[in-house]
């Protein structure tokens, strides 16, 4: 609970109420094959996501605050780049691990200064319901971050000039590319990385780029956090760390955090530059 990490324990201090997401939600359809009184305390969420612990279907537990479930814990002294409220220096990330309206989990927020969290929770509370599949429930990873140099996918961005600069790197390098698709190689190879990230550029897709503007002061919002549904893919070698090189080959073989966004999309929280505490927007690529 000390490191930065992905599905793993929260700083959280013991006198401080645990988020719960109060809906709505559909439980008759999100309770399928879970059944948090059955998990032995031995057993990791993780692992019960494996095992599939006591399968009762269909089960109706009633319109229930639903306990959230911890993503991400970000010290400022590991990802630099994030950019806390004066005073904090940690960044925890909780969501419902169930869809809600916009297809995906609903999350929250909390900025807090790590020193003044004496009195540690040990145990926090297990959802009341989970996705089926356990799509939403990460796998704990600890964090190693690596700052990374990224560009748009918008090549109107971008400009002739970088594109053309582009295209002389790649001869420089002995890269063989179609000329009537350097666009596409660029975009999967060089400007755009897949995976978790913090902040970065977003690989548009599932819509074109729109301007997402702050809901309460109208200011552009930026890329806080990306949750991915994978690492790499078959577009995405360049980007494969060379200590996971060996795995590049094998796409049935599960890295990180195992997390599934709405079938294989990737999902970005974004926030407001000029308050923290300005709701935050979450979208869908």
């Amino acid at each position: 609970m000390y490191d930065s990490s992905i599905g793993g324990p929260l700083l959280w201090p013991a006198d401080e109420p645990w988020p719960h997401c109060h809906g709505p939600h559909d439980w008759d359809l999100l309770t399928d094959e879970w059944n948090p009184d059955a998990l032995d305390p031995s057993q990791s969420l993780a692992d019960a996501k494996l095992t599939r612990y006591d399968p009762e279907p269909w089960r109706d537990i009633g319109d229930v605050p639903n306990a959230m479930l911890p993503v991400a814990q970000l010290f400022t002294r590991d990802v630099p780049g994030l950019r806390p409220p004066p005073g904090k220096d940690l960044l925890q990330i909780l969501w419902c691990p169930v869809d809600h309206d916009d297809v995906m989990p609903k999350t929250t927020l909390v900025w807090r200064t790590a020193a003044d969290v004496t009195d540690v929770l040990r145990a926090a509370p297990v959802p009341s319901a989970a996705e089926y599949g356990y799509d939403y429930i990460p796998f704990p990873c600890k964090l190693d971050p690596e700052p990374i140099v990224e560009y748009p996918t918008d090549f109107d961005e971008l400009g002739e000039e970088s594109l053309e600069q582009m295209r002389q790197w790649a001869s420089r390098e002995h890269i063989a590319i179609d000329p009537d698709d350097v666009k596409s190689w660029f975009v999967s190879n060089v400007c755009v990385s897949p995976g978790w990230k913090v902040g970065g550029h977003i690989r548009w897709g599932t819509t074109d780029p729109y301007p997402q503007p702050c809901p309460t002061c109208g200011t552009g919002t930026e890329s806080l956090l990306t949750v991915a549904s994978s690492e790499w893919d078959a577009a995405t070698h360049s980007w494969i760390p060379y200590e996971d090189q060996a795995l590049a080959d094998d796409y049935s073989t599960t890295v990180g955090p195992r997390v599934t966004i709405a079938r294989g999309y990737n999902m970005i929280l974004r926030i407001c530059p000029t308050s923290p505490d300005h709701p935050h927007i979450q979208l869908m690529q």
